[in-house]
């Protein structure tokens, strides 16, 4: 069998051009005498399949001509762009997308979609060639003139001069937000001499460092870190809109709205409405709907385009009569806007291009239809090609390989084309042996075709099993919101000491002590009590966090209840810990069943799963593998959010216990999810000889004694049932794996069941909530966990919205996911809202069937409903969070959560997670209160998760609240009392701490090191301006644990801020002198007030006299010991000036430690 494989990843176009040219000899005979004749029209007809992707590569690499295809949907589009930049490389096609996703939804352009039509852009204006793939509406759509767009870019070179306050003026005029600190694209920070921006086209933000006005430096930062990454010799900055209009521009065009509506005698109340809007918000949202309003000349994307280019119209029937269409589709969407803005927007009319002048464009360059006959009037040139439609299969290998061995007969040379090496050598091996003639080679097709004249097919993979088509996201996955800006401390923030318990963190506050000014971190508890914290304390000090939103109780200062209920935790932590470690241990001794390694059977298997596996899902595939092959029982924990793949992990694990003779049951919480797993099961398992059942208590009495007779039997191999599955009826004949989907869900009693199996058979367990990475560390050795945290490849963004709540909204996100036949989750919190809610959508969409979920209901009325839902019964779900960790229902693509200010952002990101399950752009709007009512800070969260819209973000902007969900799933519900009542971080602490203990390997506490120097040791504010950013430094040098560590702050500092102040050198070397302090073993460092520097040992005289003795070995100076409490090391200093003592003890201390460890390890 031939197999044409390239390394994996490489589609360059010299690689692919062995497919291209094969087609090319003949697939489209007529290109010569097309190329000569040069037609303005053209007809190619019957180009199935992918046929116009090879017709638009075809005519880019026979002529020297750019080519714009057209088609009818941007998810149509990005299919073809995909299809031709795999033929003719990837800098070489482009999407340019529709600005407006919803005519008149007067919101501006979702920011990616601003981005990929700038890149398509600025690709032309560099004056390359290239394929451009874009909706034929866009040919109506105004976009700014060649010139105005090549001047709205900052282009900057080292070495340039640019005055800093025209750069930060352009910023905030352009659409930039300015910051503290830049975490998202659109923001910017200025630092002295040092801006940071994030702009559009690039994967990180800027760092741009002046001197005077001079650029003396670009680089790349990391958004995690904020550190410096690679250093760049010019960048360009684009601006975050593709129309910007000055303050003075937006005022008169206000004052022409005035003008017409006094002369109109209309309402004013919109025209308020906008004031206030693009006055109080940066971006001026939604202003591309009001156009007419400003004196702007435009273009539209052909003026972009040479003049020979060549247009590709993809199922176009008249040209005229499509963009008619287009007209006409803005006119109905424009009835839907709200009276007191509909004689305010631009009327289709003034919006957009007149049709006659866009047919009279597009003809000035030559013109081919694709896979149409009626054309009027008739082409100039005509041909008709030979393609048919590839077939699908109904998920067998059989009828494949049926149909390729009748093709191959009658003559045809046959072709599978997979969309990466991985897929290809699974292919390889799966046709191997029925069709050895079959050559299986790498290219990007999302539509394979047969081509009769020449007795060519080519079968795409994705077909082949009627899977989506895989396609990459158009743009590079940015790194998502920095944790640091979550968990940061600001005034009013519950934070936990673990001295001195819960209080209210107050604010820095500078204070004099010894004669120098010193930062302190004051917090208050009970009764108005104030604790300073010195800024070697910091690390001591947490933002606190609960299990839930509810304020926690102030400590009482000085009171031993702090210590108490520390110890009641850490006993709690300590019998749990127990409890998991002696299950851990007994069964490394148990002998359960030893699974064989991978048969045949199990690689046929996993060949079916037409999907490259994330690198996470593959490492969890191998820890179960591992596991069932091991004698003991396996008790393994898959974490990862729905469609993550951890279905997959267990349909593996299920075949792999199947193949070697014996039973595996699926438990899911409800008999909806039973009902999904069951079918994917079923599909799954239908080419091989398992058989699967389900058991719940939607079957009959009489359907259920039959599953539960062949479970005896073995009749049925694989069963997926609901916790019917744990009643006494139930028996198997040869159980060999439990896999528990979601098992917090389940009761005390069903868990206590569940814990029995433990012992017998191997046990996957499943949950969606991601677990944090310090709860995961601390039960190492504990509970056998596998994470998966990569989202799924190539997935659409949901395009998400964060916008001030109307029921136009409401009535624009039902109707237009309705229009295109998919359902509507519309959520509220308030379960007295949602019947409202209900009676608002019936109202405003009368066409649309409504219904209400939520958890007081009976649980099978609830059930009933959530399946009618996922049956399409209902257009409309109007529930409460419920939802959040509910079903995969591909059909649901738009959800609309009211009042989103009032949640937390786990359960928004949970929330957002329902939709965007299938190849459909899904679409999330989140509503707020007017934002001027919304808390800034709130604001700032959901405008995070407007940016940050790909699946698994959530992981990237490490939400807490999340966390603490997941911390209670694994560590069962009487551990959420204490996470409560110490906090999350204190809790982790305490819990690895207890796990050591009871593994007999406890951990010892370092000593606590006071260092009493007379230094002026603080961040100026002048040097660090925002408070945040001040205590998140503080406190990463008071839990520095090394010399390295300090080392990389200053780095950060001088990155990030500039040249260090004197005050800031100081706080540095005075972190350095504790850090070694600490690690010679020492509880105090001092210089006292004859420069005499002063180390302090606490514990048993002669095991500090024997430490002092170890330091002392290789010291080079004499020190005085002074025994006692504590016993003091005592040595002059030559210095006199307190900066240059300091420096000198740090020194000796280096001494100290270098001759200490070389005493340890004479080698």
């Amino acid at each position: 069998m031939l197999l044409s494989l390239l390394r994996a990843g490489d589609r360059t176009p010299m690689s692919i051009k062995h497919f291209a040219d094969r087609w090319r000899r003949g697939t489209f005979p007529g290109l010569d005498a097309w190329l000569k004749a040069a037609p303005r029209t053209s007809l190619f007809s019957g180009c199935a399949g992918s046929g116009p992707s090879l017709l638009a590569a075809d005519l880019y690499e026979s002529s020297d001509k750019s080519v714009l295809l057209l088609a009818e949907s941007g998810k149509r589009c990005e299919i073809l762009a995909e299809e031709c930049a795999s033929l003719v490389g990837r800098d070489c096609a482009a999407v340019f997308p529709s600005r407006d996703a919803i005519p008149y939804n007067l919101k501006s352009p979702f920011g990616p979609t601003v981005e990929a039509r700038f890149r398509a852009l600025a690709g032309l204006m560099a004056g390359g060639r290239g394929i451009i793939v874009a909706p034929s509406v866009v040919l109506l759509q105004k976009v700014l003139l060649p010139k105005k767009f090549f001047n709205s870019i900052i282009r900057i070179r080292v070495g340039d001069e640019l005055p800093q306050e025209a750069l930060a003026g352009w910023l905030a005029e352009n659409g930039f937000r300015r910051e503290t600190m830049v975490d998202d694209v659109g923001s910017f920070a200025v630092r002295g001499d040092i801006f940071d921006i994030y702009p559009f086209m690039t994967d990180a933000p800027l760092r741009i460092e002046f001197f005077g006005d001079t650029i003396e430096s670009i680089r790349l930062v990391d958004v995690f870190s904020q550190k410096s990454r690679a250093r760049l010799q010019e960048a360009e900055i684009y601006p975050m809109a593709e129309f910007r209009f000055s303050e003075e521009q937006v005022k008169a065009a206000l004052a022409r709205m005035h003008a017409h509506a006094r002369d109109k005698g209309m309402d004013t109340a919109g025209i308020r409405g906008l004031e206030h809007s693009w006055k109080t918000l940066s971006d001026h949202e939604g202003i591309e709907w009001f156009l007419h309003w400003f004196d702007s000349p435009s273009a539209t994307l052909l003026d972009y385009l040479p003049a020979d280019t060549v247009v590709v119209w993809h199922d176009a029937y008249n040209p005229a009569r499509r963009l008619d269409e287009h007209v006409e589709n803005y006119a109905r969407h424009l009835e839907r806007v709200a009276d007191t803005m509909r004689p305010l927007v631009s009327p289709p009319e003034k919006l957009l291009v007149a049709r006659t002048d866009a047919v009279k464009r597009l003809h000035a360059s030559p013109v081919v239809f694709v896979n149409t006959e009626d054309l009027e009037p008739r082409p100039e040139f005509a041909h008709r090609c030979s393609m048919q439609e590839q077939p699908s299969f109904p998920g067998s290998l059989a009828p494949l390989c049926s149909d390729l061995q009748a093709r191959h007969d009658q003559g045809f040379e046959c072709r599978v084309l997979c969309e990466s090496l991985g897929h290809a050598e699974r292919m390889t091996d799966v046709l191997a042996e029925p069709c050895p003639f079959v050559a299986v080679e790498i290219a990007t097709l999302e539509r394979g075709f047969i081509d009769r004249e020449n007795k060519a097919l080519y079968y795409a993979e994705n077909r082949i099993f009627n899977r989506p088509h895989r396609r990459p996201p158009s743009k590079k996955v940015r790194s998502g919101v920095p944790i640091q800006s979550f968990d940061a401390l600001s005034p009013g923030d519950f934070v936990v000491h673990i001295d001195h318990g819960i209080g209210r963190f107050v604010g820095i506050e500078r204070v004099q002590t010894m004669q120098v000014s010193r930062d302190c971190m004051v917090v208050e508890y009970q009764d108005a009590a104030k604790l300073y914290v010195p800024v070697e304390d910091f690390h001591k000090v947490q933002k606190y966090i609960g299990k839930d939103a509810s304020p926690p109780v102030l400590s009482k200062l000085g009171s031993a209840s702090w210590e108490n209920l520390k110890r009641r935790t850490r006993t709690a932590l300590q019998e749990m810990a127990r409890e998991l470690i002696e299950l851990y241990a007994k069964r490394q001794y148990l002998d359960g069943i030893r699974f064989s390694e991978d048969s045949v059977w199990q690689k046929e298997f996993e060949d079916t799963f037409l999907y490259e596996e994330t690198a996470d899902q593959h490492a969890a595939i191998r820890d179960v593998k591992k596991d069932m092959e091991d004698k003991k029982p396996m008790d393994r924990l898959i974490c990862g959010d729905v469609g993550f793949g951890k279905t997959e992990v267990a349909l593996r694990a299920a075949f792999k216990a199947v193949s070697d003779g014996y039973q595996a049951a699926v438990l899911a919480p409800t008999t909806i999810l039973v009902a999904q797993h069951y079918e994917t099961f079923r599909e799954r398992m239908a080419p091989f000889p398992a058989n699967v059942g389900m058991l719940s208590r939607f079957l009959s009495p009489t359907e259920q004694r039959d599953v539960v007779q062949k479970l005896k039997t073995g009749a049925v191999d694989i069963v997926i049932g609901t916790h019917r599955l744990l009643s006494k009826d139930v028996a198997f004949r040869n159980l060999g794996l439990l896999v528990v989907d979601e098992e917090q869900r389940f009761g005390v009693r069903h868990k206590e069941k569940l814990k029995q199996y433990r012992y017998k058979v191997d046990v996957l367990s499943m949950t969606a909530t991601p677990i944090p990475r310090t709860l995961h560390l601390s039960l190492v050795g504990a509970r056998d966990l596998s994470i998966i945290n990569t989202p799924p490849a190539n997935r659409l963004p949901i395009e998400t919205r964060v916008m001030q709540y109307h029921d136009q909204i409401l009535k624009d996100a039902v109707a237009n996911e309705l229009e295109r036949g998919g359902q509507v989750y519309v959520v509220d919190n308030r379960i007295a809202g949602l019947y409202r809610l209900k009676e608002r959508i019936e109202i405003l969409v009368p066409r649309a069937s409504v219904a209400v979920a939520h958890g007081q209901m009976d649980e099978k009325e609830l059930e009933a409903i959530m399946k009618a839902f996922v049956a399409g019964t209902f257009d409309v779900l109007v529930s409460t969070v419920i939802i959040e960790n509910g079903l995969d229902i591909p059909n649901v693509n738009t959800i609309v959560v009211n009042r989103a200010d009032a949640m937390g952002l786990s359960q928004l990101y949970q929330l957002r997670g329902r939709v965007g399950r299938s190849s459909e752009q899904a679409y999330a709007f989140l509503c707020t209160p007017p934002f001027k009512e919304v808390h800034p800070v709130s604001l700032k969260r959901l405008r995070a998760l407007e940016q940050y819209t790909d699946l698994g973000s959530g992981f990237q902007i490490a939400m807490r609240d999340l966390e603490i969900r997941g911390a209670g799933n694994i560590l069962g519900t009487r551990q959420h009392g204490f996470i409560a009542a110490v906090g999350f971080e204190l809790y982790c602490r305490l819990l690895k701490e207890a796990v050591n203990e009871i593994k007999g390997a406890p951990e010892a506490a370092a000593p606590e090191v006071k260092v009493d120097i007379p230094l002026e040791a603080y961040l100026p504010p002048e040097y660090v301006s925002d408070p945040t950013a001040r205590v998140s430094v503080y406190q990463q040098l008071s839990s520095a644990p090394s010399r390295e560590t300090t080392d990389e702050i200053e780095a950060g500092l001088l990155d990030r801020f500039g040249p260090l102040p004197p005050q800031v050198s100081a706080l540095l070397l005075l972190m350095r002198i504790k850090i070694l302090a600490r690690a010679l073993g020492a509880s105090m460092a001092r210089i006292d007030t004859e420069g005499v520097m002063v180390l302090g040992f606490e514990g048993e005289e002669q095991r500090v006299a024997d430490s002092i003795k170890g330091i002392l070995g290789g010291a080079d100076r004499q020190f005085q010991v002074i025994y006692g409490k504590p016993v003091l090391l005592k040595a002059p200093l030559s210095a006199d000036a307190p900066g240059a003592q300091a420096a000198e003890m740090l020194s000796v201390l280096e001494g100290l430690w270098r001759a200490a460890a070389a005493a340890a390890d004479p080698a």
